[in-house]
């Protein structure tokens, strides 16, 4: 992984902790990796600043300027693209895992997954109900 044009492809499905402490101690995640995460996902600046706990304006900032990411917005940043991996090899397509992710679904008390995105908790809930759909449980 020493290569940052290759990092989103370096990251794994199911990336274990290990892997993120990994990845955050060795490789420069900045803002061509949050540009990328915009083009993946169907979610508007504003959710997508909701899921990082930031402003809406941070995020369009961190999206055009070579800015220092905390920690957190890295650790989250990977686990995304972890996610979204996972998503689109389970789902066949980024557009059916976005219209999956904004859907009201049973498992999520009837809320949509990406509510959860919120927390790196979360993120591994909707990681766990993702393998779950993997192997034959309900989506």
């Amino acid at each position: 992984m020493s290569n940052t044009k290759d990092l989103e492809q370096d990251i794994p499905i199911n990336i274990s902790d290990s892997q993120v402490i990994t990845i955050l101690q060795t490789e420069n995640v900045g803002v061509k990796e949050v540009k990328r995460l915009k083009s993946l996902t169907a979610a508007t600046d504003k959710d997508i600043s909701e899921w990082f706990e930031i402003s809406e304006k941070t995020f369009q900032t961190f999206r055009k300027t070579n800015t220092n990411l905390s920690l957190n917005f890295k650790e989250k940043l990977i686990l995304y693209f972890s996610l979204y991996k996972q998503g689109m090899q389970v789902f066949g397509s980024n557009e059916k895992f976005n219209r999956w992710l904004d859907k009201p679904n049973f498992h999520f008390d009837n809320e949509r997954p990406q509510d959860f995105l919120t927390t790196i908790s979360g993120i591994r809930y909707v990681q766990d109900r993702i393998t779950g759909i993997a192997h034959g449980d309900n989506a």
